[in-house]
């Protein structure tokens, strides 16, 4: 008996080694794909996009990009292989590009499921969603950039350290996905007149398109999310237009050591959330109407006035479409977990119903090097 173990033993070591899984692959057998982009054309047919770096003598390179149209994302690396000079693998892939129209699809999320069944994919890649065509990025080469891959990652991670947008990858999303207490949110490029990035996109419980949030309504949200970053914001002060070219209606400012405190009740049927954020900033422009105020106090009076209008604004948006991407049903859960669990199962309905209060207070730490 215990020669028969070690007989069988050494077989599915042998069978192992000699099975492709077991081979090791050669650099030159494979194709690295850099970027995955996924979109519906005109007709609704699902597109399927890659690029793969091309390497050549004396240090050129170039991207290739490859194009199928296909069923599901398996059956594209299978068309992808079959074109390419090599093995294509997404264990090197930097983003994940969809297109808006694909996101509008409630079952868009399905797609992505073999990315994360297989062991050799990996899962930090930034997920991004196209206000246009994805075939606009796929196909743009910026100077000194031939790989757009590094190009939109690096847009997505300097302006996530400046707060003004989400950085989710696809760990990230699996999780907001699966978690009861918040709705999605990933960052948004347009691809209208450039490769831009236009602030976030919030998907519903369900993962399917919502809405979008400016620049500003990101760094708010980060706010809201307790995230420790280097904000800067642009905030519009006046509820008019002016048309002057030259605007001098918004007040500009760096706010760091922003913190978040949230605190949960529930009283008469209704979830209450009392969010706290206190901040220090530094001026970096100051509109014309505010040239006359020379007391801090007043002026720090002010700024908490126009903060919290903005914050008032955002959590309107988000309750009115059922959406928590701050996460609030996570204090409910913690804090309110008997109420919570009676409406976990539509907690959008719940949120939108709720009492939602803000409260900010700012203390300018410098007016700048110029009065």
């Amino acid at each position: 008996m215990k020669w028969l173990m070690v007989c069988l033993f050494l077989l599915f070591i042998g069978i192992m080694l000699s099975s492709p899984a077991g081979k090791p692959l050669n650099l030159e057998d494979v194709s690295f794909s850099l970027v995955i982009g996924m979109d519906l054309d005109d007709e609704n047919n699902l597109m399927v996009y890659t690029t793969s770096p091309v390497f050549k003598p004396g240090g050129e390179q170039e991207n290739k990009v490859f194009k199928v149209n296909a069923k599901s994302v398996r059956q594209s690396r299978e068309e992808f292989d079959s074109r390419g000079t090599g093995l294509f693998t997404a264990s090197k892939a930097q983003v994940l590009l969809v297109g808006q129209k694909l996101l509008e699809n409630p079952r868009w999320f399905s797609l992505i499921d073999v990315l994360y069944k297989d062991f050799k994919t990996t899962v930090n890649s930034r997920i991004v969603a196209i206000d246009g065509p994805v075939s606009n990025v796929m196909n743009t080469a910026t100077e000194n950039q031939p790989i757009n891959s590094m190009a939109v990652k690096s847009i997505i991670d300097t302006s996530a350290l400046r707060g003004e947008t989400v950085k989710v990858t696809l760990q990230e999303l699996h999780r907001q996905m699966f978690d009861k207490g918040l709705t999605p949110s990933i960052s948004s490029i347009s691809t209208i007149n450039d490769i831009a990035l236009t602030g976030s996109t919030l998907l519903n419980e369900q993962g399917k398109y919502s809405t979008k949030l400016n620049k500003l309504e990101s760094c708010l949200l980060l706010m809201l999310q307790g995230k420790k970053l280097e904000y800067s914001l642009d905030i519009p002060i006046s509820k008019h237009k002016e048309n002057n070219p030259i605007q001098s209606n918004t007040l500009s400012l760096n706010a760091n050591n922003v913190k978040t405190k949230t605190k949960t009740h529930y009283i008469n049927g209704k979830f209450n959330f009392i969010i706290d954020t206190n901040m220090y900033v530094m001026l970096t422009a100051l509109p014309s109407s505010y040239e006359s105020i020379t007391s801090i106090p007043k002026l720090e009076e002010n700024i908490n006035k126009e903060l919290k209008l903005q914050f008032e604004h955002l959590i309107k948006k988000i309750q009115k479409r059922k959406l928590d991407p701050i996460g609030l049903g996570l204090y409910a859960r913690a804090y309110q977990n008997n109420e919570y669990n009676k409406v976990k199962s539509d907690w959008g309905e719940a949120l939108k119903k709720s009492n939602i209060k803000v409260s900010v207070h700012v203390k300018v730490k410098t007016m700048g090097a110029v009065k």
